[in-house]
C-alpha cells in the first residue's frame, strides 16, 4: 500500500536541497505538496518543475514566523482538504568555532531550527488530532535533524545544540501523539552531495569546507536521502539516519562512544582551531 498516494503534505525548506528532492519523491508517489521557502520564488521554480509529475504547489513562509506559520497551515487545510504529512525541514547553518559566534549566529539558529519546527507543530499538530483517521493514523509529522543531533559535532556546536533538541522533542512528542494516531519522526542525514557551504554562515574556516565538500560526488545527494527519508516514514520509524555515516556513527556512539573520539577531535581541530 502507497500511504502518500492522495495525500497531502507540507514541505518547507522546498526551495533546495532536501526539500525540494522530497517534494519530488512525494509528488511521484502521488502525493499533493506544498513547497513552502521564505525563497517564494526559488519553491516556485520546484514547483513549475514537477508541474508534470504531478500536484506541487508554492507558498512563502519564513518558519521563524509563528503567525506566518499558522496562516500558511490554515490556507492550506482550506484549499486541500487536511495536511497528511508535515516536513519540518526548513534549517539553517553556522559552522566554525564557537567562540567566533555572535549573539546574532546562536538566534538564528535557534529561530530557524528550533522555534521553525516548534511553530510548525503548533499550527498543524491539533489539526492532525482532529483529522478523521484514515488506514489508521490521522498525521505524520517528520522533523529534519541531523547526525550531529545524535553524536557530537564539534564545529557545528551551535547546528548540534539545535539538532539534539529536535531528536529530543521528535522522539518525546512520538509517545504523546501515538495516543492519538498521530506518528512523529526524526529524519538524520550526514553530509549529502551538495555543497555544505551553500546557506551557511561560515565563521573563518571556508578554505577547509571548500576542500572537503570540492570531494561532494563521494557522498549521497538529496534524492538518495529523499528516497530514504520516505521509506523510513513508510515504516513509521522513530529516527531514520538516511545516509550510511549516519547509521554507522549512530550506532557506534550507542554502543561505544570513545570509538568516535578521534574523529570529534579531528574535527574540533579543523574547524575550531586553537588561537594563536
Amino acid at each position: 500500500m502507497n500511504p502518500f498516494q492522495g495525500r497531502v503534505a507540507l514541505v518547507t525548506g522546498g526551495a533546495s536541497g532536501i526539500g525540494a528532492a522530497l517534494g519530488s519523491a512525494l509528488v511521484d508517489a502521488g502525493a499533493q505538496v506544498v513547497l513552502a521557502d521564505v525563497n517564494a520564488a526559488g519553491a516556485q521554480r520546484v514547483a513549475d518543475a514537477l508541474a508534470n509529475q504531478g500536484g506541487a504547489t508554492a507558498i512563502a513562509l519564513d518558519v521563524s514566523d509563528r503567525e506566518a506559520f499558522a496562516a500558511a497551515a490554515t490556507d492550506v487545510v482550506e484549499r486541500f482538504g487536511a495536511i497528511d504529512y508535515l516536513f519540518n525541514n526548513a534549517g539553517v547553518a553556522v559552522i566554525g568555532n564557537t567562540l567566533d559566534m555572535a549573539s546574532a549566529d546562536w538566534d538564528r539558529l535557534l529561530d530557524v531550527n528550533v522555534r521553525g519546527v516548534i511553530h510548525g507543530i503548533e499550527a498543524v499538530y491539533p489539526r492532525m488530532v482532529e483529522q478523521p483517521d484514515r488506514g489508521g493514523w490521522r498525521g505524520h509529522i517528520v522533523n529534519t535533524a541531523s547526525i550531529a543531533g545524535l553524536v557530537p559535532a564539534p564545529g557545528f556546536t551551535g547546528y548540534a545544540m539545535t539538532k539534539h533538541a529536535v531528536v529530543g522533542l521528535s522522539v518525546s512528542l512520538r509517545e504523546e501523539a501515538r495516543r492519538h494516531n498521530v506518528r512523529v519522526s526524526a529524519v538524520c542525514p550526514s553530509i549529502i552531495g551538495t555543497p555544505m557551504a551553500d546557506g551557511a554562515r561560515l565563521l573563518g574556516e571556508e578554505r577547509r569546507l571548500l576542500d572537503r565538500t570540492a570531494r561532494r560526488p563521494r557522498f549521497p545527494d538529496a534524492d538518495y536521502c529523499a528516497r530514504k527519508a520516505l521509506a523510513g516514514v513508510r515504516r513509521n520509524r522513530a529516527l531514520i539516519p538516511v545516509t550510511p555515516a549516519a547509521h554507522i556513527g549512530w550506532r557506534l556512539y550507542r554502543i561505544w562512544p570513545g570509538l568516535l573520539r578521534p574523529v570529534t577531535r579531528r574535527l574540533a581541530a579543523e574547524l575550531a582551531p586553537l588561537r594563536d
